[in-house]
C-alpha cells in the first residue's frame, strides 16, 4: 500500500465524520427552526384567539346596546303615543267645559230675562191697580201668576245654583 491508498480511506472517514457532522448541526438547526416556528404559530394563533375573544365581546355588548336602544325607543313611542291620547282627552274635556259654559251662560241670561220679565210685570200689576180698581180681581189673579213666577225662578235659580 502505498501513501496514497492510505490517504483516501481517512480522506472519506473525514468526509464522513464532516457530513455527519454537518447533518447534526442542520438537525439541530431545523429543530432550533421548527421550534421557533412553532412558538411563533403558537403566540399567533393566541393572538387571533385574543381577537376573536374581543371581536366577539364587541359584538355581544354592540348586540345588548342595540336591544337596549330599540326597548328604549319602543318606551319612548309608547309614551308618546300614550301622551298624544291624553292630550286628545284634554282637548275634548275642555271643549266640552266649554260647550257647558256657554249652555250655563245662556240659561243664565235667559233667567235673568225671566227675572226681568217678573220685574216688568211686577210694576204693570202694581201701576194697574192704582189706575183700575175695579180690576182687582184681575190684579189679584196677575199677583197669583207673579208668585208662580217667583216660584219657579226661585226653582230655576236653585237649579243653577246646583249645577254650578
Amino acid at each position: 500500500m502505498t501513501g496514497a491508498s492510505r490517504f483516501w480511506p481517512w480522506l472519506a472517514l473525514a468526509l464522513a465524520l464532516l457530513l455527519a457532522l454537518q447533518t447534526q448541526r442542520l438537525a439541530k438547526f431545523e429543530t432550533s427552526h421548527s421550534k421557533a416556528a412553532a412558538a411563533h404559530a403558537q403566540k399567533a394563533q393566541a393572538a387571533t384567539e385574543k381577537k376573536a375573544e374581543a371581536v366577539i365581546s364587541h359584538g355581544t355588548a354592540q348586540q345588548e346596546n342595540t336591544h337596549d336602544y330599540t326597548q328604549e325607543m319602543a318606551r319612548l313611542e309608547a309614551g308618546r303615543t300614550a301622551d298624544a291620547a291624553r292630550i286628545a282627552g284634554l282637548q275634548h274635556d275642555i271643549s266640552s267645559a266649554a260647550t257647558r259654559n256657554a249652555q250655563l251662560a245662556n240659561d243664565a241670561a235667559a233667567c235673568r230675562d225671566l227675572a226681568d220679565q217678573h220685574q216688568r210685570l211686577a210694576t204693570l200689576a202694581a201701576e194697574g191697580a192704582g189706575v183700575v180698581g175695579e180690576l182687582s180681581g184681575l190684579v189679584e189673579k196677575r199677583d197669583a201668576q207673579v208668585g208662580l213666577l217667583s216660584g219657579q225662578i226661585a226653582a230655576d235659580r236653585r237649579l243653577l245654583e246646583q249645577i254650578q
